[in-house]
């Protein structure tokens, strides 16, 4: 049985906020950005090939699922900054704001694996792995 949390109070619902604009920012365009990048553009083809691959990898909904994972049980992590007060974050909930943040990038990633899988078992092996791009 699939159990969907959902946020029980302000701190809870502003820290899945957090981590929707976090990846947001970090997550939708990043790898475009850094493969049309001149710093990008100045390597040779195998560091450009292994950048590109690990940035596929990188998607943020399964770093955020990851987190949510890991911190089920003690969501909370205390973070002390020079001498403000200590912030208790909540670090399921920003990873369940990264989460959901990268649903839309799934049916299309596992729809190209999956037309991949198809070409390979019909013996039409061209490159099936675009990376869901």
């Amino acid at each position: 049985m699939l159990n969907i949390p959902v946020p029980s109070n302000f701190a809870e619902s502003t820290f899945l906020l957090l981590g929707v604009f976090f990846g947001r920012a970090f997550g939708k365009q990043l790898d475009q950005d850094i493969q049309n990048s001149e710093w990008f553009k100045k390597h040779s083809g195998l560091v450009k090939e292994l950048i590109s691959r690990l940035l596929d990898f990188t998607h943020h909904w399964w770093v955020g699922a990851l987190l949510m994972i890991i911190f089920q049980s003690s969501p909370i992590v205390s973070i002390q900054i020079l001498s403000l007060p200590p912030l208790d974050f909540n670090i399921f909930w920003f990873g369940a704001g990264t989460f959901i943040d990268d649903l839309p990038d799934i049916p299309p990633r596992i729809r190209d694996i999956l037309k991949g899988y198809a070409g390979w078992w019909s013996g039409n092996q061209g490159n099936q792995n675009d990376g869901g791009k």
